[in-house]
């Protein structure tokens, strides 16, 4: 059920095939296998009227159950936030005025079914929060330049919020981001920085899985200082058993090379030491949303989520955008996902909107303090 922006119309498609050829019926399609509600809702909106998930939010209202036919349907209702320009896919679109008698079965598809579902809404409301979620949106720096980086097969990807705007691109090296990005005002990776050379250095890991325990196995172990920089796979292994008592995870490895290039760059420039700091888009996400968000972000439901949770901030970013851009850059979508969401939370902390945690740092034997910059929690923003 979709309302224009006045909320004085809805949105039907005339069927052009059984069933219920020649009458309106609100727009729809079928929940593929295992696939979430809000998603199928989301999607086949999009492919029959290019409405889009920016355009609208839509609040799960109703389901019925029909036994006999053995079918299952879910309703969702939504009030779109702007004007749209439909796209048809296949049946004719029509906006109705809300005085139609939608009831009329010769008019209307669903013996009657649509007449309630309108009913329902004049009567108990959509569920929806009528205010346009604008609050988030004025919550960006429109006068900064904020940078989220994430690791990605073969370079980074770089999101950058300049002024307002988002610009997504991949680089090879971080000497390659900060040359391009010189006049940052926050920049925010997704890696590890501050080695511990000792079990008495403590970097910021437990306090991050404390955040989101649900998702706690997205903060990886971090090998010692001596362990990146080990010859082989094998003597890193040894390294870290010998100075932190305990070995890391395959996960671990495959980020090794990130870490390590990282840590030279900061090295061989002191003035970007802990001022290109370390972040997780995971718990970063946690306080965007709230909560921990547990769907799998490699997935087309969890990539969703968190693309609706930065819609907040960035009302027009689309998700079928970023998969055809995570193609371009031979990337997963996830990694383009985690860099916007730590350019995001780099405005905020230019606002001073973000925390460390630890509050206190230790420092590693190089000076880089052992932290994470995430947003405050809710109710402290």
């Amino acid at each position: 059920m979709i309302y224009n922006v006045e909320r004085d119309k809805l949105l039907f498609c005339k069927r052009i095939k059984e069933p219920y050829k020649g009458l309106y019926n609100f727009v729809g399609g079928k929940i593929d296998l295992g696939e979430e509600g809000f998603t199928a809702a989301y999607r086949e909106l999009y492919e029959e009227t290019g409405i889009r998930s920016c355009d609208i939010k839509l609040n799960h209202m109703m389901d019925f159950t029909y036994y006999n036919q053995d079918c299952y349907v879910e309703v969702y209702v939504g009030y779109l936030q702007r004007e749209v320009e439909l796209k048809e896919e296949f049946h004719p679109l029509y906006w109705l005025e809300l005085n139609e008698d939608f009831f009329n079965t010769n008019r209307f598809a669903g013996e009657g079914n649509i007449g309630h579902m309108v009913e329902q809404v004049v009567r108990y409301g959509s569920g929806v929060d009528t205010m346009v979620d604008t609050q988030y949106q004025s919550r960006l720096d429109k006068n900064s330049l904020s940078i989220g980086v994430d690791g990605c097969k073969g370079g980074w990807i770089v999101a950058s919020i300049d002024h307002g705007t988002l610009k997504i691109e991949k680089k090879n090296s971080i000497g390659e981001i900060v040359t391009q990005y010189s006049g940052f005002d926050n920049f925010l990776i997704d890696m590890v920085i501050g080695l511990p050379s000792s079990k008495e250095q403590i970097r910021p890991d437990s306090y991050a899985r404390q955040i989101i325990k649900e998702r706690s196995s997205t903060i990886f172990p971090v090998p010692c200082r001596q362990a990146i920089y080990a010859e082989n796979v094998a003597e890193a292994y040894e390294e870290n058993v010998r100075v932190l008592g305990k070995k890391f995870t395959p996960l671990t490895v495959g980020i090794m090379p990130k870490i390590r290039e990282l840590d030279s760059f900061l090295q061989e420039h002191d003035q970007y030491k802990n001022v290109i700091l370390e972040s997780h888009p995971e718990v970063c996400f946690a306080r965007l949303n709230g909560k921990t968000i547990l769907s799998k972000k490699s997935e087309y439901d969890g990539v969703a989520e968190r693309v609706h949770i930065l819609n907040k901030y960035l009302p027009h970013l689309e998700i079928n955008d970023l998969m055809q851009m995570a193609k371009t850059y031979r990337c997963n979508v996830d990694d383009l996902i985690d860099a916007i969401c730590l350019a995001v939370t780099a405005n905020l902390a230019k606002q001073g909107l973000c925390v460390t945690i630890p509050d206190k740092p230790m420092l590693d034997e190089t000076g880089l303090k052992m932290q994470m910059v995430i947003g405050k929690a809710v109710g402290s923003v």
